[in-house]
């Protein structure tokens, strides 16, 4: 499995600017079936969330590099809102971390769009590895077959 861990790095953006990393969260913080929030549903969901105004403006404008010094009010109400660590905007946020910050995020995603809940995933989580690994032969020989019949 290191082979996948050096490919999951791989595809994974380098997010070098504010902009970057507001657009890589909103791109993947969307319930399943529909794409990302637009900017005015980012700002809606941030009030929601923290109580912080935000115009739809100042969201286009983190995301299209404009505005790359924004208050710390803000950073931290875009933090709290998709569950990452304030620090993670700034520029000296350590790249290991970073990194597994990343692969977090994505796996939520996965475990989202694939419409794994909460008790299905601590259902397999509480399996032996045997089991466990048992499961995940099962669904990667299911996943063939269905590609098999489906080409």
């Amino acid at each position: 499995m290191p082979s996948e861990a050096g490919a999951s790095a791989e595809r994974r953006p380098a997010l070098r600017t504010l902009a970057d990393k507001v657009n890589w969260l909103i791109e993947r913080a969307h319930p399943a079936g529909r794409g990302p929030y637009s900017n005015s549903e980012v700002a809606e969901l941030i009030k929601n969330v923290t109580g912080e105004e935000v115009s739809y403006t100042t969201i286009w404008k983190l995301r299209n590099g404009q505005a790359k010094n924004p208050q710390m009010r803000l950073i931290e109400a875009l933090a709290k809102t998709f569950g990452v660590p304030p620090a993670f905007f700034f520029d000296d946020y350590d790249g290991q971390q970073a990194g597994l910050l990343q692969e977090q995020v994505e796996l939520l995603a996965l475990i989202r769009d694939a419409h794994i809940n909460t008790a299905q995933l601590r259902t397999i989580l509480s399996l032996s590895d045997e089991a466990r690994q048992a499961v995940a032969d099962l669904i990667e020989i299911t996943a063939r077959n269905q590609r098999n019949n489906q080409g």
